[in-house]
């Protein structure tokens, strides 16, 4: 057992470019099925991060009309941080790492003293959202949970995450384990001006 194999992590590309809106963990589990593979859980964030990278290549590759796209969903990431640079927007997710399709929500996370403060600004602009929670965990073991507003905007799907104004100082883990990627305006900016499949 060790880390998936890279035939393991390309079919898994395969099959998170044909399936929009499959998690990453899922794909992978699919293609280790059709290999006769086993996944060691050991290595669940370095094999989730490797993924991202072989699902970018891909998509450069065969689905280049997603460079269209992804270039358009940061456009949007970019114009909603300017609405909320209030609260210090930091993108995370597949419209960061480049792997984002027509399925990939806008995230956000926002940093204020109340999830209200959000609430109030939403409100305030006529913006309708629906309100959820999440859980995130950090390196030292402990679990925050934070407010969830999502909400639509033309053909956008925009999910803000709403961390305490310290959150701003320590990014939790990602989903898989790994260090969860977070860019500022400005580095979403830089990112724009190297290309529509630069990742952070």
């Amino acid at each position: 057992m060790g880390p998936a194999s890279l035939e393991l992590l390309r079919r898994a590309a395969r099959h998170a470019a044909d399936a929009p809106g499959q998690s990453r963990g899922e794909s992978l589990r699919a293609a280790a099925e059709e290999l006769g593979e086993s996944l060691d859980p050991r290595f669940r964030a370095a094999d989730l991060d490797r993924l991202e990278l072989e699902l970018s290549q891909y998509q450069a590759t065969f689905r280049p009309e997603q460079q269209d796209q992804l270039a358009a969903l940061r456009q949007a990431a970019l114009e909603a941080m300017t609405f909320f640079a209030a609260f210090r927007p930091r993108l995370v997710g597949e419209v960061l790492t480049g792997t984002a399709d027509a399925y990939s929500p806008i995230v956000l996370q926002l940093f204020a003293a109340t999830p209200e403060q959000v609430i109030e600004c939403l409100l305030g602009h006529d913006i309708p959202f629906e309100e959820s929670e999440t859980s995130y965990q950090y390196r030292d073991g402990r679990s925050e949970r934070v407010s969830v507003f999502a909400f639509g905007a033309g053909d956008d799907h925009f999910v803000l995450e709403v961390f305490p104004e310290a959150g701003l100082r320590e990014a939790p883990l990602a989903p898989g384990g790994g260090k969860l990627r977070r860019a500022s305006r400005q580095q979403l900016e830089a990112l724009m001006q190297e290309g529509p499949m630069a990742a952070h």
